[in-house]
């Protein structure tokens, strides 16, 4: 999708930054004294090293430790106090709250993918723009002023957009500039304003269901462009009742029954078909308050007459209709007459569609995961070192084998995603010679060996849409009867042989391996023309793995090129005879929306620790004997808490505290000590804080310390010939001179000094730090603007210094370097010794650099014994 590629540059600011001078003035001292107590902590650690290392004695170490904490507790009644004191400010506040222009430093700079809001405010890619920010929420006194009122900036004013369920998780919201909301207000809303859903029948609407689906807009997605609303309908959703056997969960009692039962299920939930003819691939889709995947199906096949949602009826070969949603994807069906009525407004308003995650062409890579492994307490070690051996071959070959040092790069056809390194790599594999290509392999290897430590192993499997069997939805829609293509126990997916095959979706909490056939034969390919997984509607597979099918990615696996660990799997699952979880879950009530029924349904929300429980569930799994029925309640739990955020309502747990207290005060599984999202590092990269984690016993994820190798990597010219850098650049040579030695100065400058621009916000650090490598880019601009000669210079500067550290080099000017490659390999020649591809820059020249330098060599020696036989004769 193009839209990855593009970018705009917003502010990502916390309530902190619209302090009047009186908070800020308490906020700071605050701030201070808890860097300050920080850093008394770490002077109690570093006497525990200083008695270890017998630098002071027993007594010393007594005496010091009592006055480090004598200071702290100190510090601590005065922080006490200054929050009081800001509490107070906070309650003496008048007045809307202005931005402290101060706050708009560059390391508070992230980047926000193109999308429906960008698109139709005219956001300028790869341009800083202020008519949108991000806020997170740090004191909710200053949120709730800024929700009710909200803020100046210059002469502007800026009012509260939408939180989308993940910014509600982290506990943020975007705010618009309010004559731009205005001006564009019916096109973002497709003509549905907050007064129309409060007057409505249903009395308003869930404020986070309301507010998430507000949000859809700013997904990330590109303009669907020839998009023709008057060519789609609206239909009711397939709802069956399934009979099979489940484990029913009672809410109110935590009782846990195995028995047979009729479970609702809505196997529409989320999709909706377009014909082969909109497109050959699914993807997911994006209007006003619409949002799930289109499936590409050809429902013309079933029939000609269609009823929509409002009744009426449809010839959709003569009426041309293309696309069929469900009411499943139309979030805010209820706040309108009808469909007509909502292409009316579509069209009056120039609303937009969009699309999103096209179904990719190449087959991706998966990985199993912690969850997913945690899960298989029946393993045996050999059976874990085969399951684990792709992943030690890939380590093990790390430094000696091109096409693993490529994918462990990411420099592959499947990446679609790659970025110009990644690009370049592919083009021309010697760059894997160069010391930076190097350098990167070997930080990957770490990466490399502690994920396989914490279970992400290589499977021969790829994620793919999960799809209902849409022949059984296109037959109840055009003949009145659901009749399934796909039996109960089978899934369709081309990518693998017919057999035994696994599906499995993440987040994996309990023992949730759908384990099915997957059956190839022509009926069901010729129905099924893409790369997606289809499975039975029949089947309670979406209960067992909690999915649904508005995007929902799996990961399937094949009997075929998985056997041991779909052995294992199935196994693991006939041990304790699992079975789907059922249990009631909460309804979301509707509220009249208001400025306060926002801000308070956000400060609920914002206090969903599923995060919490999920991790829980992983300490369970990780003891010698885990306890099936706790993790059975927790898993119920952690979903109530996933919706917390739309119904606000929690189980009451009291029952069963006393067998969930082991495992939530337990500390974190052994593995986690080389999970990197447990490390805290400073700027200098040296850990300030790792998270405590057990003692090791022999669960299963705790087993592959001993299984995955720590050896050094011992480098070998990999890619058949010699990397010659000037194959990177646009002239053959580079005069050193004046503007050279100020460009060099500038750069090493820049680049010593990045860190300091990057967010430390572990979430947008990744989108600081493409926006900080533009700054450097247009920083050197300004020196000279011609960004070949830039490049070039900084290209022999590191090059010719054999530098290990280019990473600043490829992030700002690697779409030049790759453009000079694209256009030199087709001017290449070839070494006469070694076949290497070599830039011609010298006339006669017909060897590369390397074979050129040994044949020198030999010719001298040549010449020095011609001369030794002359002396001596």
């Amino acid at each position: 999708m193009t839209n990855l590629s593009k970018q705009v540059y917003v502010y990502s600011l916390g309530t902190y930054s619209f302090h009047d001078d009186e908070e800020n003035k308490i906020f700071k001292k605050s701030v201070n004294l808890k860097g300050y107590k920080k850093r008394l902590n770490r002077n109690k650690e570093n006497l525990k090293k200083d008695l270890a290392d017998q630098k002071i004695n027993k007594k010393q170490l007594k005496l010091e430790t009592k006055k480090i904490n004598d200071e702290i507790k100190e510090v601590n009644e005065t922080i006490d106090s200054l929050k009081d004191d800001l509490a107070s400010a906070f309650k003496n506040h008048e007045g809307i709250r202005h931005l402290r222009t101060s706050e708009l430093t560059n390391n508070n700079v992230i980047g926000l993918f193109d999308s429906v809001l960008t698109r139709t405010l005219e956001m300028k890619e790869k341009k800083l723009s202020d008519k949108i920010f991000v806020i997170k929420s740090y004191h909710s006194q200053v949120l709730e002023g800024l929700i009710k009122e909200g803020f100046m900036y210059g002469n502007q004013k800026y009012i509260y957009f939408a939180s989308s369920a993940g910014q509600i998780r982290q506990e943020k919201g975007i705010w618009i500039r309010e004559d731009l909301w205005k001006e564009h207000q019916d096109s973002l809303t497709c003509g549905l304003d907050i007064e129309d859903i409060n007057n409505s029948p249903k009395n308003g609407c869930n404020i986070n269901k309301f507010l998430s689906y507000k949000a859809l807009i700013n997904s990330s997605s590109e303009e669907w462009k020839g998009f023709d609303i008057n060519r789609c309908i609206v239909v009711d959703d397939l709802e069956l009742s399934i009979n099979d056997e489940v484990d029913y969960i009672n809410r109110d009692t935590f009782k846990i029954t195995r028995k047979k039962m009729d479970v609702p299920v809505t196997v529409t939930d989320g999709v909706g078909m377009m014909l082969p003819s909109v497109s050959k691939k699914n993807f997911m889709v994006r209007l006003p308050w619409l949002k799930g995947l289109l499936a590409v199906y050809d429902f013309t096949a079933h029939g000609n007459k269609i009823t929509d949602v409002d009744g009426k009826e449809w010839d959709v070969i003569e009426d041309n209709i293309q696309i069929i949603f469900t009411t499943s994807q139309w979030k805010m069906k209820s706040y309108y007459k009808s469909w007509s009525d909502y292409k009316k407004k579509f069209e009056d308003h120039n609303c937009q569609a969009a699309k999103l995650n096209e179904e990719e062409d190449e087959y991706n890579d998966g990985k199993l995961t912690y969850q997913t492994l945690q899960v298989l307490t029946d393993v045996t070690d050999e059976e874990l070192a085969d399951i684990a051996s792709s992943t030690i071959e890939d380590i093990e070959q790390l430094g000696s084998n091109q096409e693993v040092m490529l994918k462990v790069l990411g420099a592959t056809e499947v990446n679609e995603r790659k970025d110009s390194l990644q690009k370049s790599l592919l083009m021309y594999p010697e760059l894997l010679n160069d010391a930076h290509s190097k350098e990167t392999i070997k930080t990957k290897k770490k990466s490399l060996m502690n994920d396989a430590r914490i279970g992400k192993l290589n499977v021969n499997g790829s994620f793919h849409f999960i799809i209902p069997d849409l022949y059984s939805f296109s037959e109840y829609l055009f003949n009145g009867e659901a009749k399934s293509l796909l039996n109960k126990n089978e899934v369709y997916h081309r990518k693998h042989e017919a057999g035994t095959c696994a599906i499995l979706r993440s987040p994996h909490l309990s023992r949730e391996w759908g384990i099915k056939e997957n059956v190839i034969c022509e009926k069901i390919s010729d129905r099924f023309p893409t790369d997606a997984i289809y499975i039975s509607n029949e089947s309670l597979l979406s209960k067992l793995i909690q999915c649904d099918f508005d995007g929902d990615k799996v990961l399937t696996l094949s009997i075929h090129k998985d056997k041991t660990l779909i052995e294992v799997a199935k196994r693991n699952m006939e041990n304790d005879k699992i079975c789907p979880l059922y249990y009631e879950m909460e309804k979301a009530e509707a509220q009249i929306i208001s400025q306060q029924s926002i801000y308070d349904s956000l400060i609920l929300a914002f206090e969903a620790r599923i995060g919490e429980i999920s991790n829980n569930i992983t300490k369970c799994w990780s003891t010698d004997k885990p306890d099936l029925e706790v993790i059975k309640w927790m898993c119920m739990i952690n979903n109530y808490e996933i919706d917390f955020a739309k119904t606000l309502f929690r189980l009451d747990t009291e029952k069963i505290e006393s067998r969930m207290k082991p495992f939530v005060h337990a500390k974190l599984p052994y593995f986690f000590k080389y999970d990197k999202r447990k490390i805290k590092k400073n700027k200098k990269g040296r850990v300030i804080k790792q998270t405590k984690v057990d003692e090791k016993n022999n669960s299963t994820v705790n087993r592959l310390e001993n299984i995955i190798p720590s050896k050094n990597i011992y480098f070998r010219k990999v890619a058949g010939g010699t990397f010659d850098y000037k194959m990177l650049m646009s002239a053959k040579k580079i005069e050193i001179d004046e503007e050279y030695e100020k460009i060099v100065e500038a750069y090493k400058d820049l680049d010593q000094n990045k860190k300091d621009l990057i967010k430390v916000d572990e979430s947008s650090k990744r989108k600081s730090k493409l926006y900080v490598y533009q700054l450097i880019r247009e920083k050197l601009l300004e020196i000279n603007n011609d960004e070949k000669y830039i490049t070039d210079v900084l290209i022999e500067h590191l090059f010719s210094n054999d530098s290990k550290f280019k990473t600043t080099l490829w992030e700002s000017f690697g779409h030049v370097i790759e453009k000079n490659l694209e256009l030199n390999l087709k001017e290449a020649k070839h070494c006469e010794d070694c076949d290497s591809k070599i830039r011609i820059t010298k006339k006669r020249q017909v060897r590369c650099s390397d074979c050129q330098s040994k044949r020198d060599k030999e010719n001298a020696r040549l010449r020095m014994k011609k001369m030794r036989l002359k002396v001596s004769a």
